[in-house]
C-alpha cells in the first residue's frame, strides 16, 4: 500500500477519487452534524434542569455560550450538507466548494473540542480529552489531501496558541500546552494520512476491477456475436453439402465404395451441424438473461420426450420412463428443457452398451422436483467428475461406439437448468453407470392440482 503522506494520488485517478471522496465527506458531515446537534441539545436540556453539575466546571458561563453556539450552528451545517449533496449528485463542478465546506466543518468540530477542553479543565495540558477526540474524529471520518490536512493543522495550532494565554497566564505553562497541542496535531496528521492511503488504495483497486470487468464483458459480448455469426454462416454450406450427398445417393449407378464415402460425408455434416448448434446455443445462453417459461405438467412432457427417443432410436438400448401417480407442475421453457433432456439421454446412450437400459425418472420429495437420467454403462472416472460441466471440458470422451464430443453438451445443460432456477448434479461409478439429477422448484399450486 502506498502511503500518501506528502504526495497525491496519481493524476489519472485523482479527479475521480477527489469527486468520490467529496461526496462521501459531505454525507459524513450530514451525519456528524446531526449527531453533534442532538448531543449539544441534550446537554443544554440537562443543564437547564440542573441534572448535570455545570456549576462545578471552570468557566461555566463560557461553556454554556459555546454549547448554545454549537446547538445553533450544527443544524446549519446539516442543511447545507443536504443541499450540497443534492446539487453535487447532479453537478460535479461543486467539488471545490464541497471540499471547502468539509474543511470548515472539520475546523468547527476541532475548535469546539478545543474550547470544551479549555472551559472544562483547569490545565488543558493534563486533560486534553475533548481536543484529542475532535482531532481523531476529523482525522478518521474525512478523506482529504495532505495539504488540506496541513492547513487544518496549522490553523488549529495558531488558534490554540492565541487562545491558551486566556486560560494559562504563565509562559512556561503556555509553552508546554503548545508542545502538547503540536504533538496531538502530528498524531492527527498521521491518522488522516494513513486512513487516506487505505481508502485511496481500496479505491484504485476497485476501479481496476471495474475496468477489467468492463473489458471482460465487452470481450464476452464480442465473442458471442462473432460465434453466433460464424456458426450461423457455417450451417448453410454444410446443409448444401449434405443435400448434394443425398442427391448423389439417388444415382443408381453409384458403387459400394462411393456409397460408403457419401455416408461418411453425411455423418461429418451431421456432426459439424451438431457442434455448430451447440456453439450457437452456448452464445445464446450467455447473452440471454431470462427464458420465456410456461406452466407444464412434467409427467406428460417427459413421457413425450422418451417416446420420441424410443420411436427414433438406433441400436438396442432400452429407454424407460418412471413417472409419479399424481401430476407435477412447474414452470419451464419447453424447447430449452427438451434440449437438456435430449443431451442427457444422448449421453446416457453414448456410454451404454447395446443391451443396457437408460432410465428417466420423475419424483418429488419435501415439496421439490427431481428428474433423474440414469444409465448402467461405463461410468465416469472420479478424477473427471469435477470438470464434466465445464465448457470444452477436459472430461469429454469418446462414446462406447466411438462417438466424439467437443465438451459443450453438459455445459449447455447446466446453463439452461440454472437459468430455470434449478440445479444439476451427478453421481457416477466406473463400470456401474451414471445418474444425472435435475433439482427444480414446483409451481406453488401443486398441492391443489394433485388433490
Amino acid at each position: 500500500m502506498t502511503v500518501y503522506f506528502f504526495i497525491r494520488i496519481n493524476q489519472a485517478s485523482r479527479s475521480a477519487f477527489r469527486s468520490y471522496c467529496t461526496l462521501q465527506n459531505l454525507r459524513t458531515v450530514k451525519t456528524i452534524s446531526l449527531i453533534y446537534f442532538l448531543i449539544n441539545l441534550s446537554i443544554r436540556i440537562l443543564g437547564t434542569f440542573t441534572i448535570l453539575p455545570f456549576s462545578s466546571i471552570n468557566h461555566a458561563d463560557e461553556l454554556s455560550r459555546a454549547n448554545m453556539i454549537s446547538t445553533l450552528v450544527s443544524p446549519l451545517f446539516y442543511f447545507a450538507a443536504v443541499l450540497l449533496i443534492n446539487y453535487y449528485e447532479r453537478n460535479r463542478l461543486l467539488t471545490k466548494l464541497g471540499h471547502v465546506f468539509v474543511i470548515l466543518f472539520a475546523m468547527f468540530v476541532i475548535t469546539n473540542g478545543m474550547r470544551v477542553t479549555f472551559f472544562a479543565m483547569h490545565n488543558p495540558r493534563n486533560t486534553l480529552v475533548m481536543y484529542l477526540a475532535a482531532l481523531t474524529l476529523a482525522g478518521v471520518f474525512f478523506t482529504i489531501e495532505y495539504y488540506e490536512t496541513l492547513i487544518i493543522a496549522v490553523i488549529t495550532s495558531v488558534i490554540f496558541m492565541l487562545v491558551i494565554p486566556t486560560y494559562q497566564p504563565g509562559f512556561s505553562e503556555q509553552l508546554l500546552n503548545d508542545v502538547v497541542s503540536f504533538v496531538l496535531l502530528i498524531l492527527y496528521f498521521c491518522i488522516s494520512r494513513y486512513l487516506f492511503s487505505y481508502r485511496a488504495d481500496n479505491y484504485l483497486k476497485l476501479k481496476a476491477i471495474e475496468e477489467k470487468n468492463v473489458e471482460i464483458e465487452t470481450a464476452s459480448q464480442l465473442k458471442n456475436e462473432i460465434l453466433g455469426i460464424v456458426a450461423h454462416d457455417l450451417r448453410n454450406p454444410l446443409t448444401a453439402i449434405r443435400a448434394l450427398a443425398m442427391m448423389m445417393e439417388d444415382d443408381t449407378t453409384i458403387n459400394a465404395e462411393n456409397q460408403e464415402n457419401l455416408e461418411m460425408i453425411k455423418a461429418s455434416c451431421d456432426k459439424a451441424t451438431s457442434i455448430i448448434n451447440d456453439l450457437i446455443e452456448t452464445a445464446h445462453n450467455d447473452k440471454d438473461n431470462v427464458f420465456d417459461i410456461e406452466e407444464v405438467e412434467l409427467n406428460q412432457y417427459l413421457l413425450k420426450i422418451v417416446d420420441e427417443w424410443v420411436k427414433n432410436k438406433t441400436g438396442n438400448t432400452n429407454i424407460l420412463y418412471y413417472g409419479t401417480d399424481k401430476p407435477i407442475y412447474t414452470h419451464i421453457n419447453m424447447e430449452k428443457m427438451q434440449r437438456v433432456m435430449d443431451n442427457l439421454i444422448s449421453n446416457a446412450i453414448k456410454f451404454s452398451g447395446e443391451s443396457e437400459r437408460v432410465e428417466v425418472k420423475l419424483h418429488n420429495a419435501d415439496g421439490q422436483i427431481f428428474i433423474d437420467v440414469k444409465d448402467f454403462g461405463m461410468g465416469i472416472p472420479e478424477r473427471l467428475l469435477p470438470y464434466i460441466f465445464d465448457r470444452f471440458s477436459r472430461a469429454s470422451r469418446r462414446g462406447i461406439r466411438g462417438e466424439e464430443s467437443v465438451g459443450l453438451g453438459l455445459s449447455i445443460v447446466k446453463q439452461i437448468v440454472e437459468k430455470h432456477g434449478g440445479e444439476i448434479g451427478v453421481v457416477s461409478t466406473e463400470r456401474e453407470g451414471t445418474t444425472f439429477t435435475i433439482h427444480m422448484t414446483p409451481v406453488r399450486n401443486n398441492t391443489k392440482a394433485n388433490s
